[in-house]
């Protein structure tokens, strides 16, 4: 989930809609094909381009797990092609529009009970792993993307808390282009990390407090909503980060009127399609997406939701149709996640 991570030290380049003139060239050079004046396409959450040692990075702030080289497909293709793990596949709902569905889920979400809360810390874990990739190296695109498993431990009452990452191995869709990676700055981290941080550390929600409490009427909490900057223009994941900043300022639980809230806001948008999918860890879920296109290339995004709960329990960003100049195989990921467990504990050593 991106909201589950620490905020990046970058992220007021939403706010300020500017690169530096060293990303903006670098961004330019990775989104563009055979146009000779550089493109960037609609959307691009700037929130997540970060400028590493001149390098431009699309990176997530999701979690990860589990060995890379399990999901990926079959390799082929050019050489320098990318084989990420397979997207996921969905499967529409036939004979109920999008509005339906989502209102349905939000009709059963809002007559559950409310949780318990079996402690004063929030623990969430998590996995997934983001496609990073430098477009001024020697070879022209370098990629690469870490596995990582991130565990978290958030009390609820100050922001304080712990988290610890188990990075897995770097993948390299290239190997020959593993130098030119590693000096670019694409490998996020290696080994165990585990970190305790002081108080108000998991709480920079970057606007989104100011809103608590969030109504649980659908058209004043999309209202609510507009005040902050959604990531890459996406409700989805306005929708993701509004429901976990609301879980980090309240008991570590949402209550089910503002999930069900959160689903209607989805349900009044004529720009997204409900489909039912399996995760990569094989759960059953509900993908919200919404998609956007640049040239012959399409970007879809992909919320899922537990149908059980109207919990957000992953993402997906994929690449359909044209490679662009990523160079990485179509359709594939761009990013994926998913929260493997989430509820409320003790202390900081306790799990779900």
């Amino acid at each position: 989930m991106r909201e589950l991570m620490p905020p990046d030290p970058e992220a007021e380049f939403a706010r300020e809609e500017a690169l530096p003139e060293r990303a903006e060239r670098e961004l330019a050079t990775l989104l563009t094909v055979e146009d000779p004046k550089p493109q960037v396409r609609p959307g691009v959450p700037r929130r997540r381009v970060l400028l590493a040692g001149g390098v431009v990075a699309t990176v997530t702030a999701v979690t990860a797990s589990g060995e890379l080289g399990r999901l990926l497909g079959a390799q082929g293709g050019e050489a320098e092609a990318m084989t990420t793990p397979p997207v996921l596949a969905l499967r529409r709902i036939a004979g109920k529009s999008p509005h339906d569905v989502l209102t349905e889920l939000a009709e059963k979400v809002g007559r559950l009970a409310p949780e318990t809360a079996h402690g004063p810390y929030l623990y969430i874990k998590s996995w997934g792993w983001a496609l990073n990739s430098a477009g001024d190296v020697p070879g022209g695109v370098a990629n690469a993307a870490v596995p990582t498993v991130t565990e978290q431990w958030i009390r609820t009452s100050d922001g304080a808390g712990r988290e610890r990452r188990k990075y897995g191995k770097p993948y390299f869709p290239n190997p020959d282009q593993e130098r030119d990676a590693r000096e670019a700055g694409l490998i996020e981290g290696k080994g165990v990390q585990d970190k305790t941080y002081g108080a108000g550390h998991f709480t920079q929600d970057y606007g989104w407090n100011r809103l608590i409490p969030f109504s649980t009427d659908p058209d004043r909490l999309l209202r609510q909503m507009k005040e902050v900057n959604w990531e890459g223009g996406r409700l989805i994941w306005g929708v993701s980060a509004m429901l976990a900043a609301a879980q980090r300022a309240s008991d570590g639980n949402v209550e089910p009127e503002l999930r069900a809230a959160a689903l209607r806001v989805l349900a009044k948008r004529t720009d997204v399609t409900v489909a039912t999918t399996t995760t990569w860890q094989g759960r059953n879920a509900l993908a919200v997406t919404q998609e956007g296109r640049h040239k012959k290339a399409t970007f879809r995004d992909s919320l899922l939701i537990d149908p059980a709960n109207g919990y957000p329990i992953g993402g997906e960003e994929a690449l359909l149709g044209d490679s662009l100049a990523l160079k990485i195989a179509v359709p594939g990921t761009v990013s994926v996640s998913e929260v493997l467990s989430r509820g409320t504990v003790k202390d900081a050593k306790s799990r779900v």
